[in-house]
């Protein structure tokens, strides 16, 4: 937005005005959305294809695969399990 002041009179006869006041829009904050897949590479993949026909996320925004520690996470892994993730940011 532009705004103009002027400090002498005004030109061509114009009557001075207070400047407009500024509305600033305040964003909410955005949801964060993690989606998480644990299973063998083959099963993670069939699962990101899935979502991709169903038009829900594209190949490309899942993470690459990642190896699941032994110990594994908060799951137990079964051997070979990767992991890969999809982050979303949703409106409140």
């Amino acid at each position: 937005m532009l705004q103009i002041q002027y400090f002498l009179s005004a030109p061509l006869g114009e009557s001075a005005q207070p400047p407009a006041s500024v509305n600033v829009t305040v964003q909410p904050r955005r949801r964060r959305l993690r989606l998480y897949l644990v299973g063998s590479e083959a099963d993670t993949r069939s699962a990101i294809d899935s979502l991709h026909i169903l038009g829900y996320a594209e190949r490309f925004e899942w993470s690459r695969v990642i190896a699941m520690p032994e110990n594994g996470l908060v799951i137990r892994p079964d051997t070979d399990d990767v992991l890969r993730y999809l982050q979303r940011y949703r409106s409140p």
